[in-house]
């Protein structure tokens, strides 16, 4: 299988793609644009309440983050429980707590049911300070985990070869191989009638009279009752254009020599962080190391990034041999909470964003909310993450963030163009942003030296795209959308690709 990238990750080897039955009908109770684990999982549980739908994606799926997350099913997230409790207050943090915990007894259902081998494992994490400011944040982790329920201790060793100055055990953890687990989730799906396209595009979606109408670039028109994005960051330039950012983070696989005594995460509390976790598939193990996050777009030479990685690898792990590295795009919200419910302003169209690091968590978290906002039952749960929330003093700094960095590449972008003569200057493997006789390119030559052309504007919103020399593909600064060098769209918010330039002179 395909994914979002040039560089595989670990869970594209040795998987096999289902055959996967087609549509027969055209109309539906509710479309899911997106297979990854939030659309996949929402559509089988959506089935299980007796609703027809159809899962639309664009590739193959797991073609997006869900084939390049390392597989984290943590009852914690990114935004600390103390962070959550000071901008949500800590009735909303335990109720946040509490579906985290359920979330993972939920995927464990899932894999008892349908009898998933999808290396599936519990474990505890390991959170750890490097020192006086860091173990101060430690502190307030601990005992914000305390009063929201999750079962957490200090702890004075770790199982990882990592030095530390102090640690917490959080209990309750879990991991799996993603691709294994969506891909078993459809193979039910389809046999018990649902239907599914892959390889198709949506280009354009109205409502109207309380009926959603999708067309895709092959000309089919399907028609719902209701309409979910499981895309990350929705289409079009809507306020989430400014409440989510785009962010890459690096990852690699090592095969260690020996087995390792139990499963186990960790990570420490520098930002960005590192994380690391133990993978045990069949008889082999596995550390799977990552971190390095950056914006997406804001890096040059994202293949330092790598390079950065494995000199913390070589500095802290013994291992056999290197079995895969990779990259992987997130969205980061504002107030640090994901956005899961109803588009504000559309009473059909629902959304799923926002997730940050946490992505099979809130993903699978998902469908506990989105399936009772359609059977029109909203929870306390729900009006916290809902999309239509207005949290001003945890997000304010955040979106005004965002709305400048857009706003200088929107304009520095435009002028910041190499000069360039000769269009030979381009090396082989090269990706570069030209200016060739008063005209912008992006411009790439591939290994034979072929030369492609694109236009490097965005159709988002009309912002320059970067080149990513580690994943071969253009990604655009300001909201994240991302291309192949042939210009096709790799990750929205655009919903088109970018023009090709067949020679110089068609501009």
């Amino acid at each position: 299988m395909n994914r979002d990238g040039n560089n595989k990750s670990f869970w594209q080897y040795n998987i096999e793609r289902e055959k996967l039955q087609t549509y027969t009908e055209t109309e539906f109770d509710t479309i899911i644009i997106g297979a990854g684990i939030t659309g996949v999982t929402l559509a089988k549980e959506l089935q299980n309440r007796g609703r027809s739908c159809l899962l639309i994606e664009k590739e193959n799926p797991g073609f997006g983050t869900t084939g390049g997350t390392t597989a984290h099913i943590n009852n914690f997230f990114d935004s600390s429980y103390d962070e959550i409790i000071s901008n949500f207050g800590e009735n909303s943090a335990v109720l946040l707590a509490d579906a985290a915990k359920e979330t993972i007894r939920y995927i464990k259902r899932n894999i008892l049911q349908y009898h998933i081998a999808c290396d599936f494992s519990e474990c505890n994490y390991y959170l750890f300070s490097a020192d006086e400011k860091q173990s101060k944040k430690l502190d307030d982790i601990l005992d914000s985990h305390h009063k929201v329920g999750i079962d957490t201790i200090q702890t004075f060793s770790i199982p990882f070869t990592l030095t530390f100055e102090k640690a917490i055990e959080i209990k309750g953890q879990a991991q799996f191989h993603p691709l294994r687990y969506i891909n078993k989730l459809l193979k039910e799906y389809t046999k018990q009638g649902g239907a599914i396209v892959t390889g198709t595009q949506v280009t354009e979606f109205n409502t109207a009279n309380g009926i959603v109408t999708v067309t895709t670039n092959n000309d089919d028109v399907f028609t719902a009752k209701n309409l979910v994005w499981a895309t990350h960051i929705p289409p079009g330039n809507k306020r989430f254009s400014v409440l989510l950012a785009p962010y890459r983070s690096y990852a690699v696989t090592l095969q260690l020599a020996n087995p390792v005594k139990s499963m186990a995460q960790t990570a420490d509390l520098y930002d960005p962080y590192h994380y690391s976790r133990y993978h045990q598939s069949d008889n082999n193990y596995f550390l799977i190391v990552g971190g390095f996050d950056h914006k997406t777009g804001d890096e040059d030479d994202t293949e330092k990034h790598f390079d950065e990685l494995m000199k913390y690898v070589d500095e802290n792990f013994k291992y056999k041999e290197i079995t895969a590295k990779w990259s992987s795009q997130f969205y980061q919200s504002a107030d640090g909470l994901p956005y899961i419910g109803k588009m504000p302003g559309q009473d059909n169209i629902y959304i799923s964003t926002g997730f940050t690091g946490n992505g099979m968590t809130f993903g699978s978290m998902t469908s506990l909310i989105i399936p009772d906002l359609l059977d029109g039952k909203e929870t306390e749960l729900s009006k916290l993450l809902s999309p239509a929330r207005i949290k001003p003093f945890a997000s304010a700094g955040s979106v005004f963030d965002e709305v400048i960095n857009a706003s200088i590449h929107f304009v520095k972008d435009k002028f910041s163009a190499d000069k360039i003569d000769e269009l030979n200057e381009i090396s082989n493997g090269e990706g570069r942003i030209i200016k060739h006789d008063g005209t912008t390119y992006a411009a790439y030559r591939d290994d034979k030296a072929k030369l492609h052309l694109l236009s490097p504007i965005c159709p988002h919103t009309g912002c320059t795209v970067r080149w990513n020399p580690s994943e071969v593909s253009w990604d655009c600064p300001c909201h994240g959308s991302r291309f192949d060098i042939k210009g096709k769209l790799l990750n929205g918010p655009a919903m088109s690709d970018l023009k090709k330039i067949e020679s110089i002179n068609d501009n």
